[in-house]
């Protein structure tokens, strides 16, 4: 299967084997980032990654772009996986994760920009104001704090 991994370090490598998810994403669990559907690709994280930020750093570059893709603004932690998202299959009973589309190049292009405009330049075939939008989702990843968890005990009659 083609996939992408954007590492908390910001690096994008591609890769065409099979993906074992607890080695990649952690042994915690997977939750998936939902992008904009026309892309045909979905993100994925560390379903508790955020709360173990000594194990799982935040993903700067990757909360970018999963930004960029149409993910909800939030800090995600951990390496940011990327494959190619089939919602279609459901009522046939089949997976809906498949392999990342070819060409990646808007992947590889929009990973690019981001680096760039946290670098502080304007991406050339972009507006400042994406440059500046994309700095301030980095800000918003790097100062937002870590979601609590709340326990409360439940009575049954």
């Amino acid at each position: 299967m083609r996939y992408a991994v954007i590492a908390p370090d910001g690096e994008l490598a591609h890769h065409d084997d099979s993906l074992d998810w607890d080695q990649v994403i952690g042994v915690e669990g997977k939750a998936r980032v939902r992008l904009n559907r026309s892309l045909a690709v979905t993100g994925w994280v560390n379903d508790v990654g955020l709360r173990f930020p000594k194990r799982y750093p935040r993903n700067v570059v990757g909360s970018c772009v999963l930004a960029a893709f149409g993910a909800d603004l939030q800090p995600y932690a951990g390496p940011v996986v990327l494959t190619g998202w089939n919602p279609d299959n459901t009522p046939l009973g089949l997976t809906e994760i498949c392999s990342l589309p070819k060409p990646v190049d808007v992947l590889d292009t929009v990973h690019g920009e981001v680096l760039k405009a946290l670098a502080g330049q304007t991406p050339r075939e972009l507006s400042p104001s994406w440059a500046e939008s994309m700095r301030e989702v980095a800000d918003h990843v790097r100062t937002a704090p870590t979601p609590g968890l709340t326990i409360r005990a439940v009575t049954l009659p």
